[in-house]
């Protein structure tokens, strides 16, 4: 960044008054399994807009506030960006750091205009410090620093590098398992000199004095956590090799920085299926559950400078149904409870129906008191994204709806002002008709055991949606209609009051 620039955005900074409410300069911590800030709850409730910091980087800081304020309006209170960039194009304003320990001040300073815009509106961020993918360079390219230093001449190059083999993730993600003849990703997890040149990097990022605010990174109230990484895997099917690593990094960061939750940043996925639901409910995905992905929630949660246990959830690409989201968000809170870990889902996206898909899984979020969702991906007007998961608001206008009504529910659980329904009612799903997914939503006054279940016109029940016991409130609940023919059923809600019915249409 120029220093022209600079002096524009950090003028623009001046002019904009930083009035904020007292919370502002509080950091949210952990407390036995629940974010608190000032002495109450504190929700996550947010987006991912990864791209900020290529945004001011590139000079284009109008559709950064327009996200910003867009998020503000919503009631949104954290948002989920990259903080790094790692490349070899030293010359490209973005990279952050294109050698190990060499970096751009023009990186740096728009992620301090990131910040800097962040606490101005009163948002929180979750940083990541690094991708497993290769997308803005991630572990590989500090594998390809290594491989250039030892082997040069065993580089893969052109036409070998279409012969290198890939592990693929949610919305074609990618890394290369190996990078040269004697190294690869997962070196990034054991390697010392690899491991030394990420301390480096986090070092340098949680000592930065930032040049618009004048606060060091680590003493920065708006940054709500650091994550180690962003959805980190191994080949390791015991998911040993990145727990002793996120055990390593997390104890380095909070070696520097006391202030701040750390998080793994990981996708849920562990290496046996103990404490899980059927792996049946998950469409027979046992990859889910044995050590594929090569990282173990389990183990990554238990550790000591974990704050907070972070999933990801992406039912499409994952091969199970939507419905089966719900599964993984409850089955993954239990384990966190278990470990007084506080819940935060870091990620979560789906294409098709995505406002009825996350009016359930927001739903089951706040019965499950969850501290934390942040839907992947949202944008500013007219940005597209070609993993097709992004939103925005005004643009689509029914998922901007769940996530304000979501966010007023949670800031009402946090301010303690919570009604509860007057009386037990069951509501018309929406959409009716539908062709695939909808949701069913009843209110109950009282605690107790409540049955969803859905029948054919012959009397003949056909689903169980529901049959558990359920605080009081709204629940909403997915009905995703695979292998049920097109036709009209009945929804019975049952509780203690007694029982109500509704009409449900499938058209395929």
């Amino acid at each position: 960044m120029t220093a022209k620039r600079g002096c524009v955005i950090a003028g623009a900074l001046l002019a904009t008054s930083l009035i904020a409410f007292s919370q502002d300069s509080l950091f949210v911590y952990r407390e036995v399994n629940g974010l608190v800030l000032g002495g109450r709850p504190f929700y996550a409730i947010g987006v991912n807009s990864y791209f900020l910091e290529n945004l001011v980087s590139y000079g284009d800081t109008t559709h950064v506030g327009e996200i910003l304020r867009t998020a503000k309006r919503l009631g949104i209170t954290t948002v989920r960006t990259w903080g790094f960039f790692d490349a070899d194009d030293s010359t490209d304003p973005a990279v952050i750091q294109f050698l190990p320990g060499r970096y751009n001040e023009s990186g740096l300073r728009a992620l301090d205009y990131v910040v800097a815009r962040a606490k101005e509106h009163s948002i929180r961020l979750i940083i990541p410090l690094v991708n497993n993918w290769d997308d803005y360079g991630g572990m590989n390219q500090y594998v390809r620093w290594l491989a250039r230093i030892t082997t040069p001449e065993r580089m893969f190059q052109g036409e070998e590098k279409s012969a290198v083999q890939k592990v693929v993730g949610a919305a074609n993600r990618s890394y290369a398992v190996q990078i040269s003849s004697t190294l690869a990703h997962d070196d990034f997890y054991t390697n010392p000199l690899l491991k030394q040149w990420y301390k480096d990097y986090v070092g340098m990022v949680l000592n930065r004095l930032n040049t618009l605010t004048g606060i060091t990174y680590k003493d920065e109230p708006a940054v709500l956590m650091w994550e180690l990484a962003n959805e980190p895997r191994s080949s390791d099917r015991s998911g040993s090799l990145v727990s002793a690593w996120v055990n390593e990094m997390s104890t380095f960061i909070k070696s520097i920085d006391s202030n701040h939750l750390v998080g793994t940043g990981e996708e849920g996925h562990d290496v046996s299926t103990d404490s899980y639901t059927e792996v049946s409910s998950y469409s027979n995905q046992s990859w889910l559950f044995d050590g594929t992905a090569g990282s173990s929630f389990t183990l990554n949660t238990s550790l000591p400078n974990i704050d907070a246990a972070s999933i990801h959830c992406y039912p499409e690409d994952w091969g199970f149904q939507p419905s089966a989201a719900v599964a993984w968000l409850r089955d993954h809170s239990r384990i966190a409870l278990r470990q007084g870990k506080p819940l935060v889902v870091g990620e979560a996206g789906i294409r098709q129906q995505t406002n009825v898909f996350f009016d359930g899984f927001f739903n089951a979020a706040f019965a499950e008191n969850v501290s934390g969702v942040l839907p992947w991906q949202f944008a500013y007007e007219g940005r597209v994204e070609p993993d097709g998961f992004a939103f925005s608001c005004p643009d689509d206008s029914n998922m901007c709806d769940v996530l304000t009504r979501y966010a007023e529910l949670y800031r009402r659980r946090r301010e303690g002002m919570l009604v509860p329904p007057a009386a037990a009612t069951l509501y018309q799903n929406y959409p009716n008709p539908f062709n695939y997914l909808t949701v069913i939503s009843f209110d109950l006054p009282t605690p107790g055991n409540v049955q969803l279940h859905v029948y054919n016109l012959l009397g003949q029940r056909v689903k169980t949606l529901f049959d558990e016991y359920s605080q009081v409130g709204r629940r909403a609940v997915l009905f995703d209609a695979v292998g049920i023919a097109s036709g009209v059923y009945l929804v019975r809600l049952t509780t203690g009051a007694g029982s109500m019915e509704g009409k449900l249409v499938l058209i395929k």
